[in-house]
């Protein structure tokens, strides 16, 4: 009797063959994220967890 593949593979290394997918991380902190930050040059500099959104004319830092 012929086997799917699937169950041949299974049986053989006693793992199926299957792709995990993992969710993204922030190169910066380290966070699961959905979102990342990028700069003009295009590197990475933060995640929604990390960095920090302020209104520009609230901001007395400026």
């Amino acid at each position: 009797m012929i086997e799917h593949p699937d169950i041949t593979r299974a049986l053989q290394t006693g793992y199926p063959d299957v792709d995990i997918e993992y969710p993204p991380h922030c190169p910066a902190c380290g966070c699961e994220c959905d979102y990342f930050y990028r700069d003009y040059s295009g590197a990475v500099f933060g995640c929604e967890n990390c960095v920090e959104r302020v209104d520009a004319e609230a901001d007395d830092e400026t």
